[in-house]
This record gives C-alpha cells, structure tokens and sequence, in this order.
C-alpha cells in the first residue's frame, strides 16, 4: 500500500495544480481513477499479469512530476534528427509528458487528419474524447492505467476519417530528460475510421544522468475495414523503467499489427491487450528483446476472439544475456460463439549467459468448438555445433555469436512491413549486439 500511498497523498494535496494544468474531459476521469486505486491499489506479484515484475519496487521512490507543465528548454524539432535513411515520417514530439507544438514543423496532413494535443482537441472537439479517452482502458482493472488516468495532464490524439490512406507513418518521439529523478504520464487515443489505414511508429529515448519512471496508456479504436501498423522500438538507458499499456479494439475486417523492439533499457513492462470484436478480423503482434547486464522485459499480451473467422498470430523472440531477464506471457481467449477462428503463438529464448534467466507461460481459453489454435515455448543456448562450425572457417568466436543472435531475432525484423525502417532497425540491432548502440546517432536530446 506504501507506493501508492504517496501518490493518492499527491492527488489529494496536488488536485487544483492537476487539474488547471489539464482540461475537462482528463479531469473527469480522475476520481473514479484515484477511488479504483485506493481501493486496490497498484499490482504485487500475486496479481496474475504482474507475477514477473515487481510494480510496487518500482514505483516506490520519490520522483520528481511536472505538475507545473514546464516547457523543454531546447526545440525537439531543432535537436533532433531521426537517422532512419530514406525514410519520411511525420514527426512529434513528446519531452518527458509534454507534447509538443508541431504547428508548422510538420508536412500537412491529409485533409480531416488530426494529430494534435488531448487537450486541443478538448476544445475543438469534445465529443471525440468523451467518445473514446478511457474507454478501451477501462475493460478491466490495472493500477497502471488507474495510476496514469489520476495524474495525467495531457496527451496526444491521432484522428484518420473514414476511407484515409496515410501514405507516410507517423512518429512519435518520447524523449526522458530532466536535471531530477522524474515520472513522466504519457496518454495517446487513436482512432481510425472505417476504411482508414495508417501506420504509426513510437521511438522512445532516454539521457543517462537521470532515473526515470514512465507510465503510458494508449488506446486505439480501429473501425471497420481498417489497417493499423503499430511500431515501437525502445533505446533509453539501465536507469529506465517503463510501464506501458495498450488496448486495441477492432472491428470487422480490421487488419491491427504491433511489432515492439526493445534493444535498451532498465525495466520495460508491456501490457498489450487486443479484442476483436467484428468478424474477419486480424491482429499480429511481434516483438524482439535484447537484453543485458541486470536488465528486466516482461510482456504480457492478451488476445480475445470475441467474433467468428478471427485470425491472429503472435511471435515473441528474447535474446538474454549478462543477469538480465526475460518474461513472456501470452493469452488467447477464445469466446463462446467465436467459430472459424484461427490463432497461432509462438515464443523462442535464448539464453546467452548463465546468469540470464528467461520465464515463458502461453495460454489458451477456448469456449468455441470449431477453432485451430497453437501455441508453444522454447528455452535454450546458442548452438555450439554452429559456433564450432564457423570458427572453423575462419570466423571468429565473437563475431560467431553475433550472427547466430542476430539470426535469431530475423525472424520478428522481417515482419516490419516499411522496408527503410526494416533495414534501419537490423542495423540497430546489430550495433545492439555489438555493445556500441547507446542513442541515435545525431541526436541532441539524449547528450
């Protein structure tokens, strides 16, 4: 009770101050948040999704908040440059929980597109956000989500109307950097109207002279006939700790993908929950861990089938060296009624190390008589048949190992469907290995 203690005692003392610097459809939503935490709290190992990671230990320290909603003291859009060649995204910017003005700074958008601020829209267009922010969130209790919903004072909103075909992804930059210790509340909502497609990718960054906590919800509402592209790749620091969570609702003949890479970080907790909820929809969610030295990834992922003729994959790949750890855990619910539906699971550890530790649990729910549903995990160490056979040709022990991981993780690299960003991120990976990736080469934030 002690780590959320100090924050309901800040919500209380600290209510006015969050509240001027938010707007009314974020302030609506606190108390019943604030009344669901109290209540019961943020997640110990004995709740089931949190088993592998120790919530309470990682919110437990005093950290700095920006209730005061300071500005960045430097241009995101002046310090930054991207070094993905070739390609061409819409860019914004988030500094620590701030989003940042991009009026001006960004190509135009397709006519009807909305990228802006939670709480911009919330002037323009309140009934999109009592429509959609914390509705997705709200499925079921997380104290995360509960936590985020309490103290968050801004977001951002991504609105695609019906029948919209983004012809460039966008990009969201979360960057981490203060002089103190710092929480940072991060929110996105996104919606897609029918027929609508876009794709999305979240970078997110961290500097190195400071301890950072994040939470992040983000919802995404993809309407019929959509297609969604979801990418996120992670490279902040070992003092990094990130808690994020996604709910994904869709509707028929929805096409929904998450591909999420984390290559550095201290603790990184995903919780990605998908309902399909129309017929023929499809979702496949991919992602690919590096990890070492003491660091911690747990992925959680829950997959409903809440329709008939539903199809979704997941592959999960972890490459775990030093003392780091691996957490994977991934459900499928199959609802009654939701025939013809087809689901495949896979999940591939490779321990690299003694000290690396990787734990694995798929599941399925099924309630439906008429599905072809697979699942399986596999746990091991790099081949040393295959080490011994290259270093007999000349290959040397390290560079061995470095082709066998990164061979390993090709399998969820394949699957970024924008072939620059598919290159550039084998590139990064490949650093990763090599012990040299540490923040993207000419970029200013991250000194």
């Amino acid at each position: 009770m002690a780590s959320e203690k100090q924050y309901l005692d800040l919500y209380q003392s600290q209510r006015n101050l969050l509240e001027a610097g938010s707007c009314r459809p974020l302030n609506a939503q606190r108390a019943a948040a604030a009344e669901q935490l109290r209540e019961k709290g943020l997640p110990t190992r004995k709740v089931e999704r949190y088993k592998y990671t120790d919530a309470e230990a990682a919110f437990a320290p005093d950290y700095g908040l920006n209730l005061k909603r300071v500005l960045p003291s430097a241009d995101p859009y002046q310090a930054f440059k991207c070094n993905v060649p070739n390609l061409s995204t819409s860019l914004y910017f988030v500094v620590n929980d701030i989003v940042c003005d991009a009026q001006g700074k960004v190509s135009p958008l397709p006519e009807g597109v909305v990228v802006d601020s939670l709480c911009h829209v919330a002037e323009q267009q309140p009934e999109w956000l009592e429509r959609y922010y914390h509705q997705a969130a709200n499925r079921d209790y997380d104290g995360v989500t509960a936590l985020n919903t309490m103290l968050v004072q801004d977001g951002l909103f991504i609105y695609v109307p019906a029948h919209t075909q983004l012809k460039h992804p966008l990009q969201l930059v979360n960057v981490s950097a203060a002089a103190i210790d710092l929480m940072s509340n991060r929110r996105v909502v996104i919606v897609a109207e029918e027929g609508a497609s876009l794709a999305l990718l979240f970078c997110d960054h961290a500097d190195g002279s400071q301890q950072y906590l994040t939470t992040q919800v983000v919802e995404v509402y993809a309407g019929e006939g959509t297609k969604v592209d979801l990418y996120s790749v992670e490279e902040t620091n070992d003092r990094n700790i990130r808690f994020n969570n996604l709910y994904v609702e869709q509707q028929q003949n929805s096409q929904v993908s998450y591909n999420g890479m984390t290559l550095h970080n201290g603790l990184t907790r995903n919780r990605l929950d998908f309902h399909m909820l129309g017929e023929n929809a499809q979702v496949a969610t991919y992602g690919a861990v590096i990890a070492d030295g003491k660091e911690r990834v747990d992925n959680s992922i829950l997959v409903e089938h809440a329709a008939p003729h539903c199809t979704s994959n997941m592959l999960y790949k972890y490459v775990l060296d030093g003392e780091s750890e691996g957490a994977f855990a991934g459900k499928v619910l199959v609802q009654e009624g939701a025939q013809q539906s087809f689901s495949e699971q896979t999940n591939a550890n490779l321990c690299v190390s003694p000290g690396a530790h990787a734990y694995a649990q798929p599941m399925l729910e099924i309630y439906a008589d008429d599905v072809k549903c697979n699942h399986g995990s596999t746990i091991g160490k790099l081949d040393e048949q295959a080490l011994f056979y290259m270093q007999q040709r000349g290959i040397t022990e390290s560079e061995a190992r470095l082709l066998l991981q990164h061979a390993f993780v090709n399998e969820v690299l394949n699957k970024v469907g924008i072939e620059h960003l598919r290159d550039r991120l084998s590139h990064l990976v490949e650093m990763r290995f090599r012990g040299e990736l540490r923040k993207c080469k000419g970029c200013k934030i991250c000194k």
